[in-house]
């Protein structure tokens, strides 16, 4: 039978949200695809009970490289002309009940040029391929925002009006609503160095989110689930090391230094290089993992060679996170996070760890104070000193 049938179908639909035109991925319930999805960047619509990523080709390309060889993709709703059809006006996000808000206008030729000088001045940057499309997202829907001015003259009180809309009328998340400041905050300092108009751009308040941590005992289930060497070998070396997902799928052969027990890190966050743990206790599962797969170049490989793709160490880690019957919400970060808070637990100080991490900033690394049980586990509840 041809495996190719067997294999679930996502099927990509033309979305309108908010008059922007988004790319929709319906698919039954799969714990596989949703972590496919979250990998490609898309995101969860309650209102159209689906996933839905950014309009364009470089999303779509994102999507057909990541669900490769987990999904069958049908995209005759976008690709054949025949298929397409004009959105109704309910999907429309209304500003008043008997008049739907209008699809966003088209780009005037100042516009499509602010973003083409927008895009080559963050690829000179050497900005990565997702804030770049992130960036051009968030300023494309600025310009349409304002369809009647040149860049050039939008002012400071237009930015701020536009802020305002987003949050108040909108009500987008903080997240974005920070992309949104930091794309602007660019074109205006960095494309057309005119630092004054963005000079008082007011930033969302950050969200104090605590990150997810695993047990050491989940840890070790999790590690011990994968029967393939391979995929162990990965997931070990994330939690060994305090990787993120890049840094190890980047990590090449000689980056393994056995004698001094560490590993180089190349090119992590910030563009930095450096330093960190190889386990004793990992070196004998890599020498293993090495002498079967004979890696050429980098540590991972696909099976046709070549950089091993982030949507499978996601499917990777998902699938001994179910094996290993742990419930809690978690992605293949929270390995790092996990690393980092048993570090503190054991007593480590908080300036190596994070060096371990390569955070710039130790405000960062304090986090894990706020997850760590150890000292949590020393404060008794007042409810324990009465009498009942």
């Amino acid at each position: 039978m041809d495996t190719v049938k067997q294999l679930p179908v996502v099927k990509l639909e033309a979305l309108y949200r908010n008059g922007v035109k988004r790319i929709a991925l319906r698919f039954g319930y799969n714990k596989e695809l949703i972590a496919l999805a979250r990998e490609a960047g898309a995101q969860w619509s309650k209102t159209e009970r689906c996933w839905h990523v950014a309009d364009g080709s470089p999303s779509l390309k994102k999507v057909y490289a990541v669900l490769k060889g987990f999904a069958r993709l049908d995209g005759d709703a976008i690709f054949n002309s025949k298929s397409i059809k004009v959105p109704p006006q309910h999907t429309y996000v209304a500003q008043h009940p008997t008049r739907p808000k209008a699809p966003p206008a088209a780009l005037r030729p100042a516009q499509f040029e602010a973003l083409k000088a927008m895009q080559r001045k963050l690829e000179v940057a050497r900005y990565s391929t997702n804030t770049i499309e992130t960036y051009l997202n968030a300023t494309k829907l600025f310009f349409q925002h304002f369809p009647k001015k040149d860049p050039k003259e939008i002012s400071a009180a237009d930015i701020e009006a536009y802020q305002h809309e987003l949050a108040t009328g909108r009500k987008v998340s903080n997240s974005y609503l920070n992309q949104v400041v930091n794309a602007v905050r660019y074109y205006y300092k960095d494309v057309l160095g005119d630092v004054y108009r963005v000079k008082f751009i007011e930033r969302p308040r950050k969200e104090k989110k605590l990150p997810s941590v695993f047990s050491e005992q989940e840890v070790a289930a999790l590690l011990k689930a994968p029967a393939n060497l391979k995929h162990r070998s990965m997931l070990m070396l994330i939690y060994s090391a305090g990787l993120r997902m890049g840094e190890l799928l980047r990590m090449e052969l000689t980056d393994i230094d056995r004698d001094r027990r560490q590993v180089l890190i190349r090119g992590g966050k910030g563009k930095k290089d450096r330093i960190s743990l190889l386990s004793p206790k990992f070196l004998g599962l890599l020498e293993s993992y090495i002498a079967e797969y004979r890696p050429k170049h980098q540590l991972f490989e696909g099976q046709k060679g070549g950089r091993y793709s982030e949507a499978s160490v996601q499917a990777v880690f998902h699938a001994a996170k179910e094996k290993a019957g742990i419930s809690k919400p978690a992605t293949v970060h929270t390995l790092r996070h996990s690393f980092a808070t048993h570090l503190l637990e054991k007593g480590t100080d908080l300036r190596y760890i994070q060096t371990l991490l390569g955070h710039s900033s130790s405000k960062t690394t304090e986090i894990y104070t706020h997850v760590s049980s150890k000292a949590l586990g020393n404060i008794r509840s007042p409810l324990d000193d009465l009498d009942l």
